[in-house]
Order: C-alpha cells, then sequence, then structure tokens
C-alpha cells in the first residue's frame, strides 16, 4: 500500500490533503492521509483496547501483584519464599515451576524506570542464575531488589548495625546461638554485598572486597610471626578474621566495643613477648583492621603468656628456695641421724644393752627354775636339781645366740627392767598376751616333765646327749630374731629417718600448698612444718620426754 499524493487530480492543494473526500463515499477525513488499496481510499482507525490483565504471582496461599508485597510475603516466611523459588526443579536439570513463574512475573513488572530495568538484569542474569549462589543469598538479593528501603531480613531475621556488632563481638568467640550463625554466614562471603542493597546498610558497599584484602593480607603476616603460641596462631587463623571485619564496619557501635576491648587488657611491657613486638612493629598503626586486632586479641594472649611467664619464674625461685631448704633439711637430718647412731652404737651403749639383756633373760631363765622342783623336788630331788642345770644352759645358749643381735640395736635395746609391774599389768589387759603366756608356760611344764621323765627312764647321760641339740636349736632362734629385740621406737626412727627424706617424695601435701600460698603466715608456718619434717626436730624437745618413756619399756 502507497499513501495518495500529496496533491489531487482535481488541483486541489497540499493544505487541503487534511478534508479531502473520499473517492467513494464522499466523507471527508481529518487526520492521518488514507491509505489506498486498489482504486479505493482506505482510512485506518485506532483502536484502543484495555491491556491484558497480568497474572499474579502466589506464594504462601496469597497472590502479590507488586514489589512491595512480594518483599512484605518473603520477610514473612523466608523459608515458603526460598522453597518456592530457588528449591526444586520439574526434572533433573530442568528449572523449577516456582523458578519460571518468578521470573515470568520480574518480566511483566508495570512502572520500571531505565535504573530499575538495568538492575533487573543485573539482577536475573548475574544473581538469581548464578547457580554457585546458596538459595539464601539469592532470596537475599531479590529482596533487596524489591524493596531497599525496607528492612533488610536475612533467613527470616531483621539484620540491624547492632546485631552486625553483637556477631562479630560474640557470635566469634561462641559455637551456638544467633549471633554465632550470623559470624558464620558472614564468614562464607557475600552476605555483605547482599546486605548492602538495603538503604539502611548501604554504608557496607565495598566492606566485603575490604574484608577479604586485609583478610589475606594478615594471614600473610601471621605466617611470619615468630613464636607465636599454639593457641594464638589457631586463633590467627580463625577467630580473628571477625574482629577485622569489625574494624572495617563504618558503624560506631563496634568501635565503642573495639575500645572497651582495647582499655580492658593492657599490653605487656616492651621487651617481654618477642613475638608481640614483632607484631606491633608491623601491624601497619593503631586506626588500621590489623592494629586493632593486635591491640585487642593479640594484646590478650600476650598479656596472658606474660602474666604466665611471672608465675612460672616466681615458680622457679619458690622450687630453688625450696631445694636450698630441702637441701640444708638433708643435712640437718642426716646430721642428727648420725649422731644418734652414734651415741646409738657406742661402746658404752652397747656394753649397757648387754647388761640389759643378761638381766633380762637371766630374770626370765631365774624364773623357770622353781618349775622342776614344783613338779619333781617333792619326789625325786635329784631329778629337780638335773633338770634344773638344763634349762640353766637352755638360757644361757639363748643368751649366747642373742648378744650379737643384742651389739647391733645399742641403746635401742631396751627392756622394760624398770617397769616389769607396769608391763605384767599391760599383757594382762591384752587377752592375745594372756593366752601366749599360758601357752609358753604350759610349754616349759611339759617340757620339765619329759626331762624328768628321761632322766628317770633312760639316766642323765642320754638325756644330756638328747638335750644337746635342743641347745644348738636355743642358739640358733636367739641368733636369727627370734626373741622380741625390744627396738619399736628405734624401727619408728628409722622408719620415719627413710620416708623423710628429700628423695623420698615424704614431703605432705599441705606443706606443698602452703609454701605456695600468698600469705606470709600460711608460708611461715608452712616452712616450720618443713623442717620440723625434714631435720628430725620432732624427736627433741618436747618428744625427748616421750622418747624417755619408750625406752623404758
Amino acid at each position: 500500500m502507497t499513501r495518495d499524493p500529496e496533491s489531487g487530480k482535481d488541483g486541489s492543494t497540499k493544505n487541503d490533503a487534511a478534508t479531502k473526500k473520499d473517492g467513494v463515499t464522499g466523507n471527508v477525513f481529518h487526520g492521518p492521509a488514507p491509505f489506498q488499496l486498489g482504486d479505493r481510499n482506505v482510512q485506518i482507525n485506532h483502536i484502543h483496547q484495555a491491556p491484558p490483565q497480568r497474572r499474579p504471582l502466589v506464594l504462601t496461599g496469597a497472590a502479590v501483584t507488586t514489589r512491595h508485597e512480594l518483599a512484605a510475603a518473603i520477610r514473612r516466611d523466608w523459608a515458603a519464599a526460598r522453597r518456592q523459588f530457588f528449591e526444586g526443579a520439574a526434572t533433573a536439570g530442568a528449572p523449577s515451576d516456582g523458578w519460571l513463574g518468578l521470573l515470568s512475573w520480574l518480566r511483566e513488572l508495570d512502572g520500571l524506570t531505565a535504573e530499575d530495568l538495568t538492575t533487573q538484569i543485573e539482577l536475573i542474569d548475574h544473581r538469581l542464575r548464578d547457580q554457585a549462589l546458596p538459595a539464601d543469598l539469592k532470596l537475599l538479593h531479590l529482596l533487596g531488589w524489591l524493596d531497599p528501603a525496607g528492612e533488610a531480613v536475612w533467613r527470616g531475621t531483621p539484620v540491624t548495625v547492632e546485631a552486625l556488632s553483637e556477631a562479630l563481638r560474640i557470635g566469634r568467640i561462641r559455637e551456638s546461638g544467633p549471633e554465632w550463625e550470623l559470624y558464620r554466614d558472614l564468614c562464607e562471603g557475600g552476605l555483605l554485598d547482599a546486605l548492602a542493597r538495603f538503604t539502611v546498610l548501604s554504608a557496607l558497599r565495598g566492606t566485603q572486597q575490604a574484608w577479604d584484602e586485609v583478610w589475606e593480607s594478615w594471614r600473610r603476616l601471621a605466617a611470619r610471626i615468630p613464636g607465636l603460641p599454639s593457641e594464638a596462631r589457631e586463633w590467627a587463623g580463625s577467630g580473628a578474621r571477625g574482629l577485622l571485619l569489625a574494624a572495617l564496619l563504618p558503624y560506631p557501635q563496634t568501635t565503642v566495643w573495639l575500645r572497651a576491648a582495647c582499655e580492658h587488657v593492657p599490653p605487656p611491657a616492651t621487651g617481654e613477648i618477642e613475638w608481640y613486638d614483632w607484631l606491633r612493629e608491623r601491624d601497619g598503626g593503631p586506626d588500621t583492621p590489623i592494629g586493632w586486632l593486635v591491640r585487642t586479641d593479640f594484646t590478650a594472649y600476650a598479656a596472658a603468656q606474660a602474666e604466665a611467664i611471672r608465675r612460672q619464674a616466681a615458680a622457679d625461685l619458690q622450687n630453688q628456695r625450696m631445694a636450698a631448704v630441702l637441701d640444708h633439711a638433708a643435712a640437718l637430718r642426716d646430721r642428727d641421724w648420725a649422731d644418734y647412731e652414734r651415741r646409738r652404737l657406742s661402746p658404752t651403749a652397747r656394753l649397757e644393752a648387754v647388761g640389759r639383756a643378761t638381766l633380762w633373760l637371766g630374770a626370765w631363765g631365774a624364773a623357770t627354775i622353781p618349775v622342776p622342783w614344783v613338779i619333781w623336788g617333792w619326789a625325786e630331788p635329784d631329778i629337780a636339781a638335773t633338770v634344773s642345770w638344763y634349762l640353766v644352759a637352755l638360757t644361757l645358749a639363748a643368751y649366747a645366740g642373742w648378744v650379737p643381735q643384742v651389739l647391733r640395736l645399742g641403746a635401742a635395746y631396751r627392756p622394760p627392767l624398770h617397769r616389769v609391774r607396769e608391763w605384767a599389768e599391760e599383757a594382762r589387759a591384752d587377752r592375745g598376751s594372756v593366752r601366749r603366756g599360758l601357752i609358753r608356760a604350759g610349754s616349759v611344764a611339759g617340757a620339765v616333765l619329759i626331762l624328768g621323765v628321761l632322766v628317770h627312764d633312760v639316766g642323765v647321760v642320754v638325756t644330756t646327749i638328747l638335750v644337746v641339740p635342743l641347745l644348738a636349736v636355743a642358739f640358733h632362734f636367739a641368733r636369727i630374731g627370734a626373741l622380741h629385740d625390744w627396738a619399736d621406737e628405734h624401727r619408728e626412727r628409722l622408719r620415719d629417718y627413710r620416708s623423710g627424706r628429700p628423695d623420698a617424695g615424704g614431703i605432705p601435701q599441705s606443706i606443698i600448698q602452703g609454701v605456695r600460698s600468698p600469705s606470709p603466715g600460711v608460708r611461715a608456718d608452712a616452712y616450720r612444718e618443713f623442717l620440723r619434717q625434714f631435720t628430725g626436730l620432732g624427736h627433741s624437745g618436747q618428744d625427748e620426754g616421750r622418747d624417755n618413756g619408750r625406752r623404758d619399756r
């Protein structure tokens, strides 16, 4: 089709074109020139029709038609929106119907400006279609485009400046809780850029990149720190990351607790912790992220290490003092023991011990002499006299075997010569002692009776020959210590001396704790007890009377 010529055949001018009549009907046309169809002019009138109604998007049973309505629905039910739009698929590898419905709805939105259309294309092509991006981050990017002036919500929880600050302050040192979860998501990356879409958090733009860069710089620096403790090195590769972000956030809420953390722990003195001094020289200054990290977390580690070094130095000094006291105490104790041994084994003490043994065994031998006279003396006085001499011979044999043992004990051999009566009363009070005494008395009476029968029946010579082996038996048993040595006190002293030596582990725990006490009085009491424990003072002074009492037994 072609338009009619701008001038008609009837010679009308161009100005008359708008009022030209139809060649067939004679109607006057107003507006655009008609088209020519064959030999007829056809005027095409504009037909105004209503635009087709757009299909609404349905989420959690409610239809949404505007950006703000969809944003409100996402904030109400984050999980349902994530599941419908970004999870599931019709077939393997195919997009889900929920995603296709969202994509169609976004394309049909009305009233978008040129800037809206540009950001929408960026959103769809580089965020929502990114297979590597988690579904939650896709939904957050979508929410930020739909309603950037509204509240930032992450996984159903509002994200504010205060929430970010608390996540970095608390979440990085915990292993559970909402602060820890937000901190974990921040460390996974991408969340800061998505949050920066919202107007209230627009100051976060570029923070993610700055955080990644300073984190890499810190990791390279931390790998070179000489002598860094293992727990601080582990923290440098994990929890330190959160404080770097806190130092980068452009909000005063984080600055407040960062300054408080710096003031909470005073740094160690220069030259006290080598790795800390090395790090302070390379942190870039106190106002840099690494500078804040060094002045907070690693100042705490350095201060703790310095305190541990000071405590160890104090403990070493205390141990040196203890070692000196131990050496001195051991020398005193050894000297005390040597003096005691010299007195115990002196010739005079041994001679006195032999005298005590003679009196003690002589008394027991004399006590057995009446027995044969009671049994045989009324009928056979000769037999009673012979058996009496046999008892004397047995007593002398036991005495001969016992004297070497008495000489080895020296002054420690102290039978109860001066307290026989008390000893007898104590023996009567002990049923076991009474029983043993009756058995011994019965044995002596039986032996006397048997010896008398032998003398009567076989004669003195044969009986004497039979008694000789008994003399050897009495000598042997006395020599091997079968008799009571009355040296209980000596054995107790010897046990105390051996167990109380510094190398025997005999230091009571109460003394060890008392020596380390911060109280001067407690330490003084512990040292006195310590000296009493290791220098043998327990056997002097007031204990001397107790020892004298024991010697009388």
